[in-house]
Formats: C-alpha cells, structure tokens, sequence
C-alpha cells in the first residue's frame, strides 16, 4: 500500500476521517481529503465554464456536458470538468514525422480517442526520422501518450496485431509507473506539463540508463533551442469527423 486510512467502519470514503498513513520509504502520517467528482445541477462554474452539468433526469447526473463546436459537433473541452481544451488532432514533429490521434471508439456517429490520463493518445504514421528506436512499423506501433505528468513516445512490438478490446482495456488499465512503460517500452520523454496535448512542449531523447543519470536516463534534447517545444499542429482546423473518417479508412479493421 501506499495511503491507507485510520480503522473505520464506514463504506463511504468521504466519511473516513483522522490523520492517514502514507509510505514514502518509510511510513509517515498525512492529511487526506476527499470530495465527490460531481459537479452541481445547472453549474457552469463546476464546469469550468466549458459546459453545463446535466440534471439529476439523466441517467449521467452530476456529469458535465461540455460545449461543442458548431462546424463538426465534436466537444471543444474534454475532461470530467471541461478542463482540457480540444486536443491537436494531428501532430508533425522537427524531423518531419506525422502522429495521428487515435480514434477509438464511435457512439451515434460521432467519434472519441483512445485516452491516457485524460489526454488524447497519438500514433507514428510514418515521415521524418525517430531517433533511437528500433521498432520494425510494419508489425510494431510507436505511440505518443501522456502518463500523469509527462507525455511518452513508447514502443509496443506487435501492436499492429493487438485487437480494439485489448487497446480499450490498456487504456482503462494503464498505470505507467506499475506498468513499467519508462523503463520498458519508452523511447523519449517530455518536460512535465499539464497541457491537453503535447504542443510547445521540450522533448528528450532517452539516451544511457543507470544510477549515474538518475530516474529519467540520460536526457538528449531534441527541441533545439530548448523552449521551443518540438511538435507542430497543422491539423488544428481540420473537422474532426471528416479527418477520423479518413484515419478510419486507413486503419481498416485494425485498432
């Protein structure tokens, strides 16, 4: 364990009260808290004035519905609060290499991307240069995705034969620290960053590991100079319908 609560008798977490233990090599004693994630009928502001919190009518009460765009329907903000603005749909790196979001799912003919922490997650389609890897593309897939507080470019060998139940399920599942994706699977690695995508972000390639370079490895920059971040968004005002239409006529049948 790595939080654990005084003794109680209560089944409802936010009802758990007194100092908690927390392990960080050793066991020290906390504060935790704990809110309900339900915003409040009819609130814009719960919403981050993105959305509207459905009624209590609805079978997703005390959800937001966030605002959508007029030109293709899709949500402009995504999140449980509306938080995260519309994420790049198609990102083109300094060396020139195409990454795509990952459609994923469909609900009355409108689409949703395969997500990681709440952020969208991307995938090489080919162009440009990826330094470092040895990924063969025709059986493998080199992916994009955020893990809590820095995107990935990591490596899946087989993807390509991976099945959209599988895919569903990793991404519902991933703990990227549990999973052992840096140490495993994970090529380069961004600055820590909220944004909903990986636009004016620093990135680094993963170069020699050991205790000598600490946790991250050997950090190689790619963005040159630094703060000039290393993904483009050329795509930003492509309709998403019409641009997950046609990554869905190139994917045919696969994830």
């Amino acid at each position: 364990w790595l939080l654990r609560s005084p003794n109680t008798k209560s089944f409802n977490l936010l009802e758990v009260s007194g100092d908690w233990s927390i392990w960080t090599g050793i066991i020290n004693t906390a504060t935790f808290q704990a809110t309900c994630n339900e915003c409040k009928l009819d609130s814009e502001a719960d919403c981050n004035y993105h959305g509207t919190c459905i009624s209590e009518n609805s079978e997703s009460s005390g959800k937001c519905a966030c605002d959508s765009s007029e030109d293709d329907g899709y949500p402009l903000y995504s999140g449980e609060h509306c938080e995260f603005a519309r994420p790049c749909i198609q990102l083109i790196g300094d060396s020139g290499a195409v990454w795509n979001l990952i459609p994923i799912e469909e609900k009355e003919n409108e689409y949703s991307s395969w997500k990681a922490y709440g952020r969208g997650v991307y995938i090489y389609r080919g162009s440009g240069e990826i330094q470092g890897t040895a990924t063969d593309f025709e059986e493998d897939d080199l992916v994009l995705m955020y893990t809590g507080s820095r995107w990935f470019g990591s490596y899946y060998r087989g993807g390509k034969q991976l099945g959209l139940d599988y895919w569903l399920h990793y991404s519902r599942e991933l703990h990227a620290f549990w999973d052992q994706v840096y140490e495993t699977n994970t090529y380069f690695v961004s600055n820590p960053t909220s944004h909903p995508d990986p636009i004016a972000v620093d990135f680094f390639q993963i170069g020699r590991r050991g205790e000598k370079y600490g946790p991250l490895g050997e950090l190689i920059p790619l963005s040159d100079p630094p703060g000039s971040g290393f993904f483009t968004c050329p795509g930003l005002n492509m309709s998403i319908n019409d641009f997950v239409m046609q990554i869905l006529e190139e994917r045919e049948g696969s994830y």
